[in-house]
C-alpha cells in the first residue's frame, strides 16, 4: 500500500529506521534484488497474497497483479523537507525478511 514508503519521506520531525543486519546489501542493485526476490515474495506469502511470487517460485515475476506489494521503492539521499533528523539503527541479528 506504500504506507512504509510514504512514512519514511513525510510527516515526521524525526525518522528512526531500525533494521537487522540481513538488510545490508553490497550496493543499490543488490538491495533492490533482495527487496524484490527475497523480502517481497516472503511478505506476500505471509500476507496470503495471490501473486506469482507468493504462490509459485519465491522470486519476482514482475507481475501486474492488483495484490502486488513491491510497486514502490524509495531511496533517501538526505532528509525530505519537514523531517529534521534521520537515524538508522542496525541490530546485530536478522530481523524480518
Amino acid at each position: 500500500n506504500g504506507n512504509r514508503v510514504a512514512s519514511n519521506l513525510y510527516g515526521h520531525e524525526k525518522l528512526f529506521i531500525i533494521a537487522g543486519v540481513n538488510k545490508i546489501a553490497a550496493d543499490g542493485a543488490a538491495a533492490l534484488y533482495r527487496a524484490r526476490n527475497v523480502a517481497s515474495p516472503l511478505n506476500a506469502r505471509r500476507l496470503g497474497m495471490k501473486t506469482p511470487c507468493a504462490t509459485g517460485e519465491l522470486k519476482c515475476h514482475d507481475c501486474s497483479s492488483p495484490q502486488r506489494i513491491c510497486g514502490g521503492v524509495s531511496t533517501i539521499l538526505r532528509p525530505m523537507r519537514g523531517i529534521g533528523e534521520t537515524e538508522v539503527v542496525l541490530i546485530n541479528e536478522e530481523l524480518g525478511y
